[in-house]
This record gives C-alpha cells, structure tokens and sequence, in this order.
C-alpha cells in the first residue's frame, strides 16, 4: 500500500495512530480484584477496527484462545518468534494502516522468545568501549526481534544517573563518560536501524548525580541547572539526534530548570511538559523523529491528574505516541479536539511523524509483509559469538593490592564460593562458575552466605581459593541497591580469615568493590550473571585471556557519594 495522506485520514483514524495499547487491555476485562476475562475474537476485532491503534506493545505474549482457567498459566510464556509475528500480523489485518509492533528489549528478546537470545547489558558493553559491538549487539537483537514481527525496539538508554539508582544502573553504556555515551549509543542504534527496526534513545531529559529515587514508584526530579544539563546530558541526547535515532523516550521524572510549573504542589513531569518536549526537544534541539512517553501507569505520572485529563495533556505537550493508553483514548482525544481543548494539527504532526517513522522501516512496501527472510536460527548462532566476545572483552580488574592474578592452576585445588544476592535465582546461575572452576581441576563448594568468623576459617583452612560472588542489581528484586538483612551479614566475618586467598566479584552493580568488599584486595567487576559472563570471569582470573575490561564508571566512589 501507499503512504496514507493526512489528507485522507478521518480525525479518528489520525488520533489511532498516537496510541499503543497493552496486549492485556485488547484481549482481556479486568473485573473485581483484578481479575481478568478473555474476551471474544468478535470484541477484540471491533475494538480494533474502532481504535485503528497505530501500534502495539508486541513483546507482552498476547492472549489467543486460551480458556480463562488457563489465563494465569498462559499469560507470559514463552513462544517461538515466528508464532509471534503471525499472531501480530494476524492482529494487525484488522488495521487499515500497518502497524509499528515494539519491544522494550535493552538485554535482547530472549525473556519473550523462547527461540531468541539474551544479550549483555549495556554497561557490559561500555566496558569493551567497542563501538564494533555495540553495532553488532544492536545489530542481532534487531533482527532476532524482526523474526517475532517486532519493528520498534526501545533501546538504547542514554541516561546519566545517581549510582544509587536502581532504574539506571547497567541499563547505560558509560554514565559518567559523554563522549563515550555518544559513540557506542550511535552504534548501536544504526546497528538497529540498519536491521531494519526503530531505535529508542531514552529516557529524555534524562537523569542527573543526585536523584536516586525510581520513577515507578515515586515523583523524581532531575536537578542539573540549564548549563549543567547542555554540558552533559543535553549533549548526549544532540549527539544521538545528530546520529539519526528515529524516536526518543520521555522520563516522568520533572526538570525544573526547564520548567518549574507545578502540579498538586510538585514539578510537573516531563512527559506533560510542553516546554520541555515541544520548545526544548523538538525546537531547540530540532528532533524531527517520533516522541513517545514512557509507561503512563508509573507511580510518578498517573498521580498528576484523572485519566481523561491526562491522555489530552499528553499530546499537547508533545507526546506522539501513548504508551499505555487505555481503550477508549480515541473517544477522549476525539472528544478534545471537537471541543476546542485540543488543536487538530497537534494531532497532524504527531500523526506525520510516526507516518514517516513507519515509511522509513518499510511498512508500506508490498512485500513487507514477507520480510525478513531469515529466522531465529539463522540469527542466533552470530549472536551467541557476539555476546562471547562482550563478555571476554569487558571483565575489569578494579583492583589487585597483592598480585595475587592470574591464578596458577596447579596451586588451586579447593575452591569455596560464598554468594550473596538477594535474587535467589543468581545462586543457581553460580553453577556455571563452579562447573569452570571443576573443568580446571579444582574441587569446589558453593553455598549462600556466612554465619560466623568460625565458619570463614573452616573454610579458609580447607581451601586454596576463596570468592566472594555478589550481584546486586535494578529490580532485582524492587528495592534499592545494596545487600542487607544476612546477605549483609556476611561482610561482618568475610576476609576474616584467608584475607591472602580471596577474590571479591560482582556480576552486576559496579560499585560492591567500594559499599560492601573494601577488604577483598582483589575484585573483579563482570557485570552481567549470564552464562558468557561467568565463563570469562573464571578464564580472565586464571590468565587464559587478558583483563581488557575499562570501568564504564567513575570506581573512585569516595568522591562520588551522590
């Protein structure tokens, strides 16, 4: 088909562009105490022929055919990508316009797929500084998400952040470095662009070194003066604008400098500020790309005003595309506009821009349909080789007070593992670095946590090699960023004993080295609990690769408190 003309789209047909719907919120009712009903093939189909959505929120495994007992079972598993993308083609039929189906997949589309890859995390990739990988892991996401009939990805973030904050952390390349935030988000993003999928720069105006607080659950505020944001992260979102990414992400969280409008007595957030997405992003920065608002369900935005207020301010400030509009939008907007309250060439502009997003990918061409050519097997092989490479590039050595690496492998025999986490899932992960430590010939033992100074010295007097595996990181679980309660408790006897013999690793959060295990005197940041990630620590620290991981953060932590 052709490109639609806004010239030949009703107002509704317009307004259903700018809204993308949860998968629950077409197929299912949610009734008293959340419980939710499937609703009938007829209803989902003239809700969708009411709405004409202009996009989907296509990673959330949609409902189809499935009985309601079976509901709670059903709802997020895992199906090959390929079922997907008929399921979205097959939803997208009911459309007059092709639809963008999007994914939010930063760490690759393996938690949706059951035939797809899990990738490292951006802060993995950052400490390989391989703007080469960083294509290639845009790259292999993009078209593993293609074979799921996925075309827009939100990813990459860009963010600055507190190190305390557990929404940025690992989710950003090289938070305390610009210029090296730039280049390896501009690869990544024509690595996704060149597969033929829309890249996200998020979370704009981004994030500042102050506010630690998570904007699912609570108002945050980006603090930077004018001259501090330009300096900084105004400079990293000109850099990927410049570079050509197709769409950018609003934060909730309010940037005073740029407005200090209040609502209900607190700044109001980004995504309903005009100054800040239509003066600051479109005008002064000159993004001419798709503006889409990050989830309207956080704690930090849906507070601000009833729902039929909020989907209106939305778009005025400048908002293209909803994420997480509610059935029934159409109805409101439509209303708006009709009203006088809401301009019908706000609704034009937004409209244009996601038209030409979608003219860009393809959508109108008449073989589009058939593409890509290829399928998950074709894909993954490569991706598994890319994510290996990320891995065995990006252990850092953060310290090693007694040159006590590399190991000599005749002289490690007995090896304790002492983890602690409080993702209870990262201990069974640690199997893989026993089962390394075993193929070299060592006898190892793995528990979770320490009880007593007695405990430490058994163990010290039975073992050649003791490592302290931590992970700590965003969400995992809700919460901030630290071990506490007894997973705390094991720094109170930790290095009490075999002090010489032991290696402090962290698999995620960077910054274990300095709040928990100042006493390790060899520490080892790897960033990521995957598979790949594991293997390369335990070849890195027996030498049989080198340490060429650099800190994609500031470690001098005592000068960063906040």
């Amino acid at each position: 088909m052709k490109k639609p003309l806004l010239s030949e789209m009703t107002l509704r047909e317009k307004i259903g562009q700018c809204l993308l719907p949860y998968q629950w919120d077409i197929h299912c009712i949610k009734g008293e105490g959340g419980k939710l009903t499937v609703k009938t093939d007829e209803e989902v189909k003239a809700l969708l022929e009411k709405e004409q959505f202009g996009s989907f929120w296509a990673e959330q495994v949609a409902i189809q055919n499935v009985k309601l007992t079976d509901l709670a079972e059903e709802w997020g598993n895992k199906r090959p990508a390929a079922d997907q993308k008929e399921f979205m083609q097959e939803q997208g039929d009911m459309l007059k316009i092709p639809a963008l189906n999007a994914g939010d997949a930063e760490t690759g589309c393996g938690h949706v797929f059951s035939d797809c890859s899990r990738t490292p995390r951006a802060l993995a990739i950052g400490a390989t500084d391989s703007e080469e990988l960083a294509y290639e892991v845009g790259a292999c996401i993009a078209k593993e998400y293609r074979c799921g009939g996925i075309n827009w990805l939100w990813s990459p973030v860009v963010d600055i952040h507190n190190r305390f904050c557990a929404t940025g952390i690992g989710r950003s390349f090289a938070p305390d470095n610009a210029d090296r935030m730039i280049a390896l988000a501009n690869a990544q993003i024509k690595g996704i662009q060149d597969s033929g999928v829309a890249a996200t720069a998020k979370h704009f105006p981004g994030g500042d070194r102050y506010e630690y607080r998570d904007a699912h659950f609570c108002k945050t505020i980006n603090s930077s003066t004018m001259e501090e944001w330009w300096e900084e992260q105004g400079k990293i979102f000109k850099g990927v604008i410049d570079g050509g990414v197709y769409s950018i992400m609003i934060s909730h969280g309010a940037f005073p400098a740029a407005d200090d409008t209040k609502i209900n007595d607190s700044y109001i957030p980004s995504t309903l500020s005009k100054k800040i997405i239509t003066d600051l992003l479109k005008g002064e920065l000159g993004f001419k790309g798709v503006v889409i608002t990050d989830g309207i369900v956080m704690g930090a935005l849906f507070s601000c005003y009833p729902y039929e207020t909020l989907i209106v301010e939305l778009i005025k400030a400048g908002n293209d595309v909803i994420l997480g509009s509610l059935p029934g939008s159409g109805d409101i907007l439509e209303q708006a506009v009709l009203d006088g309250k809401l301009s019908e060439d706000r609704i034009d502009d937004a409209c244009q821009r996601i038209l030409d997003m979608k003219e860009k990918l393809g959508l109108f061409r008449d073989d589009y349909r058939d593409l890509p050519s290829y399928t998950t097997a074709d894909i993954t092989p490569h991706t598994a080789e890319i994510c290996k490479q990320v891995a065995e590039q990006s252990v850092t050595l953060v310290r090693d007070r007694k040159n006590m690496l590399p190991l000599k492998q005749e002289e490690i025999k007995n090896v304790a593992i002492i983890c602690s986490t409080h993702h209870d899932p990262f201990f069974d992960q640690l199997q893989v670095v026993k089962e390394e430590f075993e193929k070299r010939g060592a006898k190892v033992h793995l528990q979770r946590r320490l009880t007593s100074n007695e405990e430490i010295k058994k163990l010290s007097d039975e073992n050649d090699l003791i490592v302290y595996a931590a992970y700590v990181d965003g969400h995992r679980p809700k919460g901030g960023l630290a071990l506490f309660g007894e997973e705390c408790a094991t720094y109170i006897h930790a290095f009490t004993s075999g002090k010489e013999k032991s290696l402090g690793v962290s698999f995620g959060y960077p910054y274990l080295h300095y709040d928990i295990m100042e006493n390790a005197d060899a520490f080892v940041n790897s960033y990521s609990p995957d598979e790949n990630s594991m293997k390369a620590f335990v070849s890195v620290i027996y030498g049989e690769i080198p340490f060429v991981g650099t800190s994609p953060v500031d470690l001098n932590c005592s000068r960063r408190i906040w």
